[in-house]
Protein backbone atom coordinates (compact mmCIF):
# COMPACT_ATOMS: atom_id res chain seq x y z
CA UNK A 1 0.00 0.00 0.00
CA UNK A 2 1.59 3.44 -0.58
CA UNK A 3 1.86 5.53 1.93
CA UNK A 4 0.39 8.68 1.88
CA UNK A 5 -0.15 11.70 4.74
CA UNK A 6 -3.50 13.14 6.37
CA UNK A 7 -4.26 15.96 8.44
CA UNK A 8 -7.21 15.19 9.39
CA UNK A 9 -6.24 14.07 13.04
CA UNK A 10 -4.24 16.99 13.53
CA UNK A 11 -6.56 19.29 12.43
CA UNK A 12 -9.22 17.95 14.59
CA UNK A 13 -6.85 18.38 17.62
CA UNK A 14 -6.49 22.06 16.68
CA UNK A 15 -10.30 22.48 18.62
CA UNK A 16 -8.14 22.99 22.10
CA UNK A 17 -6.72 26.15 19.88
CA UNK A 18 -10.46 27.18 19.03
CA UNK A 19 -11.44 29.75 21.43
CA UNK A 20 -15.58 29.85 21.92
CA UNK A 21 -17.52 33.19 22.80
CA UNK A 22 -14.71 34.54 21.62
CA UNK A 23 -16.07 38.37 21.95
CA UNK A 24 -17.65 37.80 25.07
CA UNK A 25 -15.89 38.75 28.81
CA UNK A 26 -15.59 34.56 30.59
CA UNK A 27 -15.33 33.70 33.62
CA UNK A 28 -13.59 30.23 32.58
CA UNK A 29 -12.81 30.07 29.01
CA UNK A 30 -14.35 27.66 27.05
CA UNK A 31 -11.89 25.80 23.87
CA UNK A 32 -13.62 24.26 21.27
CA UNK A 33 -12.22 20.79 22.30
CA UNK A 34 -13.94 20.95 25.86
CA UNK A 35 -16.83 21.68 24.07
CA UNK A 36 -17.31 18.84 21.76
CA UNK A 37 -16.43 16.48 24.46
CA UNK A 38 -19.27 18.09 26.30
CA UNK A 39 -21.63 17.49 23.73
CA UNK A 40 -20.62 13.88 22.35
CA UNK A 41 -21.65 12.86 26.11
CA UNK A 42 -25.27 14.74 26.56
CA UNK A 43 -25.69 13.80 22.72
CA UNK A 44 -24.69 10.13 23.72
CA UNK A 45 -26.97 9.98 26.40
CA UNK A 46 -30.19 11.44 24.63
CA UNK A 47 -29.96 9.09 22.06
CA UNK A 48 -29.88 6.25 24.97
CA UNK A 49 -33.12 8.12 26.45
CA UNK A 50 -34.62 8.09 22.82
CA UNK A 51 -33.54 4.74 22.39
CA UNK A 52 -34.31 3.01 25.79
CA UNK A 53 -36.71 4.84 27.78
CA UNK A 54 -39.27 5.78 24.48
CA UNK A 55 -38.74 2.99 21.96
CA UNK A 56 -37.03 5.50 19.55
CA UNK A 57 -35.05 3.80 16.14
CA UNK A 58 -32.26 6.23 17.46
CA UNK A 59 -28.32 4.87 17.76
CA UNK A 60 -26.95 6.53 20.73
CA UNK A 61 -23.58 5.78 19.33
CA UNK A 62 -24.19 7.55 15.96
CA UNK A 63 -26.20 10.82 17.70
CA UNK A 64 -22.44 10.97 19.98
CA UNK A 65 -20.64 10.52 16.80
CA UNK A 66 -22.53 13.64 15.17
CA UNK A 67 -21.87 15.67 18.15
CA UNK A 68 -18.17 14.62 17.65
CA UNK A 69 -18.30 16.34 14.34
CA UNK A 70 -20.72 18.32 14.32
CA UNK A 71 -17.79 21.83 14.04
CA UNK A 72 -16.07 20.36 11.39
CA UNK A 73 -15.76 23.50 9.87
CA UNK A 74 -14.51 25.57 12.77
CA UNK A 75 -11.70 23.22 13.26
CA UNK A 76 -10.69 23.27 9.54
CA UNK A 77 -10.02 26.76 10.33
CA UNK A 78 -13.08 28.75 10.60
CA UNK A 79 -13.29 29.19 14.29
CA UNK A 80 -16.12 30.00 16.37
CA UNK A 81 -18.18 32.96 14.66
CA UNK A 82 -20.33 34.77 17.07
CA UNK A 83 -24.53 34.28 16.89
CA UNK A 84 -24.90 38.33 16.36
CA UNK A 85 -22.36 38.17 13.38
CA UNK A 86 -23.49 35.09 11.99
CA UNK A 87 -27.42 35.72 12.02
CA UNK A 88 -26.78 39.67 11.42
CA UNK A 89 -29.02 39.61 8.27
CA UNK A 90 -30.03 37.08 5.42
CA UNK A 91 -27.25 37.55 3.09
CA UNK A 92 -24.53 37.47 6.06
CA UNK A 93 -26.02 34.36 7.16
CA UNK A 94 -26.11 32.58 3.30
CA UNK A 95 -22.11 33.75 3.18
CA UNK A 96 -21.32 32.15 6.24
CA UNK A 97 -23.09 29.26 5.75
CA UNK A 98 -21.67 28.59 2.19
CA UNK A 99 -18.08 29.30 3.92
CA UNK A 100 -18.92 26.37 6.78
CA UNK A 101 -19.77 23.97 3.47
CA UNK A 102 -16.50 24.64 1.68
CA UNK A 103 -14.74 24.58 5.29
CA UNK A 104 -16.39 21.10 5.83
CA UNK A 105 -15.65 20.05 2.12
CA UNK A 106 -11.75 20.53 2.86
CA UNK A 107 -11.74 18.79 6.06
CA UNK A 108 -13.24 15.44 3.88
CA UNK A 109 -10.45 16.19 1.48
CA UNK A 110 -7.59 15.63 3.55
CA UNK A 111 -9.32 12.02 4.57
CA UNK A 112 -7.48 9.20 2.15
CA UNK A 113 -9.68 8.37 -0.72
CA UNK A 114 -10.88 5.32 1.40
CA UNK A 115 -12.51 7.08 4.29
CA UNK A 116 -14.34 9.84 2.96
CA UNK A 117 -17.46 8.28 2.21
CA UNK A 118 -17.54 6.98 5.94
CA UNK A 119 -16.70 10.56 7.05
CA UNK A 120 -18.81 12.79 4.64
CA UNK A 121 -22.35 12.31 6.63
CA UNK A 122 -20.37 13.10 9.83
CA UNK A 123 -19.00 16.16 8.79
CA UNK A 124 -21.50 17.22 6.00
CA UNK A 125 -24.69 16.24 7.88
CA UNK A 126 -28.41 15.93 6.83
CA UNK A 127 -30.04 18.64 9.08
CA UNK A 128 -33.14 16.03 8.80
CA UNK A 129 -31.53 12.68 10.35
CA UNK A 130 -32.77 12.47 14.24
CA UNK A 131 -29.44 11.63 14.54
CA UNK A 132 -27.94 15.33 13.66
CA UNK A 133 -31.30 17.14 15.48
CA UNK A 134 -30.26 15.43 18.67
CA UNK A 135 -26.67 16.16 18.71
CA UNK A 136 -27.87 19.92 17.86
CA UNK A 137 -30.39 19.60 20.99
CA UNK A 138 -27.13 18.31 22.78
CA UNK A 139 -25.00 21.42 21.45
CA UNK A 140 -28.08 23.71 22.69
CA UNK A 141 -27.85 22.12 25.99
CA UNK A 142 -24.46 22.21 26.62
CA UNK A 143 -24.54 25.77 25.74
CA UNK A 144 -27.64 26.52 28.17
CA UNK A 145 -25.22 25.14 30.96
CA UNK A 146 -22.35 27.50 29.77
CA UNK A 147 -24.63 30.38 29.93
CA UNK A 148 -25.48 29.27 33.45
CA UNK A 149 -22.09 28.74 34.47
CA UNK A 150 -21.35 32.32 33.90
CA UNK A 151 -24.48 33.91 35.09
CA UNK A 152 -23.53 31.97 38.43
CA UNK A 153 -20.26 33.62 38.53
CA UNK A 154 -22.37 36.77 38.03
CA UNK A 155 -21.16 37.46 34.98
CA UNK A 156 -23.84 39.20 33.14
CA UNK A 157 -22.32 38.85 29.65
CA UNK A 158 -24.57 35.73 29.32
CA UNK A 159 -27.53 37.11 30.40
CA UNK A 160 -29.12 37.75 26.84
CA UNK A 161 -27.23 34.41 25.43
CA UNK A 162 -29.28 32.73 27.91
CA UNK A 163 -32.50 33.93 27.12
CA UNK A 164 -31.50 32.75 23.59
CA UNK A 165 -30.10 29.24 24.85
CA UNK A 166 -34.09 28.90 27.27
CA UNK A 167 -36.27 29.27 23.78
CA UNK A 168 -34.27 27.01 21.74
CA UNK A 169 -33.89 24.77 24.99
CA UNK A 170 -38.07 25.37 25.33
CA UNK A 171 -38.58 23.84 21.54
CA UNK A 172 -36.31 21.02 21.56
CA UNK A 173 -38.04 19.87 24.74
CA UNK A 174 -41.21 19.96 23.31
CA UNK A 175 -40.03 18.20 19.91
CA UNK A 176 -38.41 15.58 21.32
CA UNK A 177 -39.08 13.68 24.57
CA UNK A 178 -35.70 12.65 25.16
CA UNK A 179 -34.67 16.15 25.64
CA UNK A 180 -37.19 16.94 27.93
CA UNK A 181 -36.48 13.48 29.94
CA UNK A 182 -32.78 14.58 30.23
CA UNK A 183 -33.37 18.00 31.60
CA UNK A 184 -36.09 16.84 34.28
CA UNK A 185 -33.12 14.18 35.30
CA UNK A 186 -30.15 15.80 34.67
CA UNK A 187 -30.00 19.21 34.19
CA UNK A 188 -30.40 20.12 38.12
CA UNK A 189 -27.70 18.51 39.08
CA UNK A 190 -25.00 19.13 36.10
CA UNK A 191 -25.67 23.03 37.86
CA UNK A 192 -24.10 21.62 41.28
CA UNK A 193 -21.03 21.76 42.92
CA UNK A 194 -18.91 18.44 43.16
CA UNK A 195 -20.27 18.58 47.15
CA UNK A 196 -23.72 18.58 45.77
CA UNK A 197 -23.33 15.90 42.72
CA UNK A 198 -21.62 13.13 45.15
CA UNK A 199 -23.98 13.85 48.40
CA UNK A 200 -25.09 9.99 47.62
CA UNK A 201 -22.00 8.44 47.25
CA UNK A 202 -20.39 6.00 49.50
CA UNK A 203 -16.85 7.60 49.82
CA UNK A 204 -18.24 11.01 52.06
CA UNK A 205 -19.47 8.60 55.27
CA UNK A 206 -16.19 6.68 54.82
CA UNK A 207 -13.92 10.36 54.55
CA UNK A 208 -15.79 11.25 57.50
CA UNK A 209 -15.38 8.44 60.32
CA UNK A 210 -12.09 8.59 58.74
CA UNK A 211 -11.83 12.23 60.03
CA UNK A 212 -13.32 11.23 63.83
CA UNK A 213 -11.00 8.92 64.30
CA UNK A 214 -7.80 10.97 63.39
Amino acid sequence: MAKIHSSFIGLTQRARNVKRWPLMAQFQEEMLSTHIYEAATVAHMLGAIAADVFGEAVNPDRVASMALFHEGSEIAGMSDIPSPVKYHDPETTSAIKKLEKRFENMLIQTLPQQLQARYRPLIEQDKEDIHVRLAKAADVLCAYLKCDYELSKSNSEFANAMQEMEVQLGTYRNQFPCVDYFCQVFLQDAKGTLDEQTRNMDWIERANTLHLED
